[in-house]
């Protein structure tokens, strides 16, 4: 009689194992697939050395060999400006001098750049300066970049003069083109240039401008 228990309880345990293993299998089957993660691309940003149309005093050439580009990214966007920081309600927490690049790997699909430029003046009220010279160039340039491959976006900053009241300011013009593993570049275009669908600062009431509270 004892034996017929000990081989009915090890039955029963057998039985509850695989009913147990049964369950989990279910449950296993039921719960959702981890969810796809999106294909990377790699962005690489290159900023040339700075060259100039002109030659260029000693100091000013020292200064803009010490120089850099402020930009930021944030989801699809890209932003470039010329105009202090502290006036873009965007996340500018890169800086990129002449000569040097950065790389980034980013989820594939389409991107979009924005440039912020300035057309120098001088005056002692801020806002009055921003408001006479600063515009906004909405999605300047756009690109995709497809899932494993390497999207190159070169800027070649061409150092200007901009002259104000016997004032010499040497500012960049963003001159940027767009290349995918090595092929041929997408024709040049200045971020930071002033075009006729430039948007005055004043008149600008996109996402991108700071304001007080």
């Amino acid at each position: 009689m004892k034996y017929f228990r000990t081989v009915f309880a090890t039955l029963w345990l057998l039985a509850l194992t695989a009913s147990a293993q049964t369950a989990l299998a279910q449950e296993a089957d039921a719960a959702p697939a981890p969810a796809a993660q999106p294909a990377q691309s790699t962005l690489i940003v290159d900023v040339l050395p700075f060259r100039s149309e002109q030659k260029l005093p000693k100091k000013a050439d020292k200064q803009l060999r010490s120089g850099a580009i402020e930009w930021g990214m944030r989801g699809n966007e890209i932003v470039f400006t010329l105009v202090n920081r502290r006036f873009i309600d965007f996340p500018v927490d890169k800086m990129t001098r002449y000569g040097t690049s950065e790389t980034f790997t980013l989820p594939a699909g389409t991107y979009r750049i924005t440039g912020v430029g300035i057309e120098m003046t001088t005056g002692f009220d801020v806002q009055k300066i921003l408001d006479r010279g600063a515009y906004v160039n909405e999605n300047v340039v756009s690109f995709e970049m497809q899932p494993g491959k390497t999207t190159h976006l070169t800027i070649d900053p061409i150092i200007k003069k901009d002259a104000t009241f016997a004032i010499n300011f040497w500012v960049p013009d963003l001159m940027t083109s767009i290349s995918e593993d090595g092929g041929t570049p997408t024709e040049p275009v200045a971020l930071n240039a002033r075009f006729e669908n430039s948007i005055a600062w004043p008149n600008y009431s996109g996402p991108l401008k700071f304001i007080t509270k």
